[in-house]
């Protein structure tokens, strides 16, 4: 049984800012779904709903916030609330009544947003017929907008392309690439920072003033030599290797139970981590706005700083314990030895340039998925019957 008391709080802090975050629904309505794909039906769900999995598709009208993760989220119900969403690509089909929050490398909206839009992404699409009720703040290399937001478009991208209609100003803080379009209509001003002036064609409207400013262009320079700090991977290996045992002599069992639940819900694990790695800042943005909040936000960022401190010590241990189960020395040698294997290989990776930064990611939110999981399915486990 795991006896991590300090630990379990720090999860049951991450559900109580979850549940901040759903507008403080009661938590008997709370719906959390997980699995390879999940598909919630089409009929009435309770939420707020908590969904996670390789595929996700949302058929059923929520009356809650929805968060969900995975490899792909669609939604094509009707959401009576806000919509967070982390996955690889996102597709807004049906409508949602609240704000739209997402990052994945493929976005697309091809429904109703009755709020605000806030999206980061690879590309990031709006489609014709859909609608933005508020502000659109989108952040991606490639962005088309051929639908409609009621107020302000901003954001910033390498190639931008207006074909659709923004209620105001239209604030474009650095883009390659500026096209309007034929069905272009800018309701109010257009303010844009680019190197080279966008390309209006016949029919584009912008109603206030044009404001272009001239963005020079980077030189492109050889980047230098990546040098690997050795004493200060050294130091942090020290302090991990013992960070690791103190945790063993507190807590026995805890890493071993860290560890199986990785190896058996890798899925689950990885998009219930990248989620709470998201809302988890916006979480404490929201608490500290309330005097009643400050504790549990400056509790909810010590916890927060603690995993992502420990993330690499955590997967680390999960590595080893699997490389000694692939080559059979479970048994045979201590568990610190493969512990320190898995600690020192993935310090390695992580420090290779731009893919240490996306492994980096990765193994955050493994981790605290991880954690997250672990505690929610041992406080799921019954009671034993009392001894008379």
């Amino acid at each position: 049984m795991l006896k991590g008391k300090g630990l379990q709080k720090g999860v049951v802090i991450v559900l109580v800012s979850l549940a901040v975050l759903g507008l403080a629904v009661p938590v008997g309505a709370l719906e959390t779904r997980s699995g390879e794909i999940i598909v919630v039906p089409e009929g009435s769900v309770q939420g707020p709903l908590f969904t996670t999995g390789n595929d996700v598709v949302v058929n059923g009208d929520v009356d809650g916030d929805v968060f969900a993760a995975g490899q792909t989220v669609t939604v094509n119900g009707r959401i009576n609330g806000d919509l967070l969403a982390a996955a690889r690509t996102v597709r807004l089909n049906g409508q949602v009544s609240g704000n739209v929050r997402c990052a994945a490398q493929d976005v697309e909206i091809n429904g109703n947003v009755g709020l605000s839009l806030t999206a980061a992404g690879d590309q990031i699409r709006q489609l014709e017929g859909s609608r933005v009720g508020q502000d659109a703040l989108v952040f991606g290399r490639y962005m088309t907008l051929s639908g409609e937001v009621g107020r302000q478009y901003l954001g910033s991208g390498e190639t931008i392309r207006i074909n659709g209609q923004v209620g105001g100003d239209t604030h474009l803080w650095g883009v390659k690439e500026l096209n309007l379009g034929p069905l272009a209509a800018i309701g109010g001003s257009l303010f844009y920072r680019s190197p080279a002036q966008a390309e209006v064609v016949p029919g584009a409207r912008v109603s206030g003033a044009t404001n272009w400013e001239r963005l020079e262009q980077e030189v492109k320079k050889t980047p230098p030599i990546h040098q690997f700090n050795w004493p200060g991977a050294l130091a942090w290996f020290a302090a991990g290797s013992l960070a690791w045992g103190v945790l063993s002599l507190l807590f026995p069992g805890i890493w071993s139970h860290l560890s199986r639940t990785v190896q058996h819900s890798p899925g689950p694990v990885l998009g219930w981590g990248l989620l709470l790695l998201l809302v988890t800042p916006l979480a404490v943005l929201l608490l500290l706005v309330t005097v009643i909040g400050i504790p549990l936000s400056l509790t909810l960022l010590a916890a927060y700083a603690v995993l992502l401190y420990a993330a690499k010590i955590i997967i680390g241990d999960a590595i080893g314990r699997f490389l000694a189960g692939r080559f059979g020395w479970e048994g045979r040698v201590h568990s610190i030895f493969p512990f320190l294997i898995g600690f020192a290989g993935l310090m390695l990776l992580t420090s290779i340039p731009v893919i240490g930064t996306l492994l980096s990611i990765v193994v955050a939110s493994m981790a605290i998925g991880s954690v997250f999981l672990a505690v929610y399915r041992w406080r799921q486990r019954p009671l034993p019957a009392a001894i008379e």
